[in-house]
This record gives structure tokens, C-alpha cells and sequence, in this order.
């Protein structure tokens, strides 16, 4: 017998043996991967990677930063977040600077620009998480915050 693609799909039937939908980080994985893809073309369409984008948003979000602090949030590894801070700041959407209380880190600031930037793919992000938890009580909502800031605290390495 030939399996389809539907034959893999996990459901609520009797166990059969492992299945990568009972895997807690394999959910979690397919569930921002179709994020992402989700919202893509939209980022695109405004110049951006989904690294810029999270850079754009972070600085956004949380204000100036060093640029570890910025992989941090931005959920990139250094030789992409350089790159991605090169092409923002050639267009104007970045500054970076020498910290003045460690000059061996680089303090990253959204610009004017960066900021227009910001409002332009903010309604796109939120559009997408509100199609993803469509369904789901506010009370449901709160739930997996809560859980999902719990799994986070149990395996981050550092305090962001």
C-alpha cells in the first residue's frame, strides 16, 4: 500500500507507534517555519529578510542594543546578523556606534527610516499570529503564553 502525505498527518486515533506530531520541538518547528512563511512575500515586498525583519522589530521593541543582545532577540547567529545589519545600515534603517561603556561592543539604533519601516511590517506580523491562534479563548491564548515563556526560561542560555 502506497502512503500520502495525508497518511502521515498525526490524529486522535489509537496509538501506533511514535509519531513526530507528539514531539513537543518538532511542533513547535513546523509551526514557526509556516509562520514564516506566512509572512515572507509581505516582508519581501518591503525589502526584508525575516532576520531584518526581526532586527527591525526588536530595536523597535526594546530600543537600542548591543549586537549580542540583538542575536538574542532577533534569533540570529552573528555572521547573519552582521550581514543583515550591513545591508540596513547601507539604506539607512540602522546606526551602529561604539558603546561608551564597552568600546569593544557596537550599540545598534533604529532610524527614522527604520522606525517608518517598523509600521509598515508590524500589522503583517500580528496578522499572521492572529491567523495562527484563530480559534483559540483568550483564556487558551494566555495559557500557551504562559507555558511557552516556561519552556523558554527551562532551556535559554542567557537572561534575555
Amino acid at each position: 500500500m502506497t502512503r500520502t502525505a495525508k497518511d502521515h498527518i498525526d490524529t486522535d486515533q489509537a496509538d501506533q507507534g511514535p509519531k513526530l506530531g507528539n514531539i513537543t520541538s518538532y511542533l513547535l518547528n513546523r509551526i514557526v517555519h509556516r509562520y514564516n512563511q506566512s509572512v515572507k512575500a509581505d516582508i519581501k515586498g518591503a525589502g526584508l529578510t525575516t532576520v531584518a525583519t526581526r532586527i527591525i522589530v526588536s530595536l523597535k521593541v526594546y530600543g537600542q542594543m548591543t549586537v549580542n543582545e540583538l542575536c538574542v532577540h532577533a534569533i540570529a547567529e552573528q555572521p547573519a546578523m552582521s550581514r543583515a545589519l550591513d545591508k540596513l545600515e547601507a539604506e539607512g534603517r540602522i546606526t551602529r556606534r561604539v558603546s561608551e561603556e564597552d568600546s569593544r561592543s557596537r550599540v545598534v539604533e533604529l532610524t527614522e527610516s527604520g522606525a517608518a519601516l517598523y509600521e509598515q511590517v508590524w500589522p503583517v506580523l500580528t496578522g499572521a499570529n492572529e491567523t495562527m491562534l484563530k480559534g483559540l479563548s483568550s483564556e487558551d491564548r494566555e495559557a500557551l503564553q504562559r507555558i511557552l515563556m516556561t519552556v523558554l526560561k527551562n532551556i535559554r542560555k542567557n537572561p534575555i
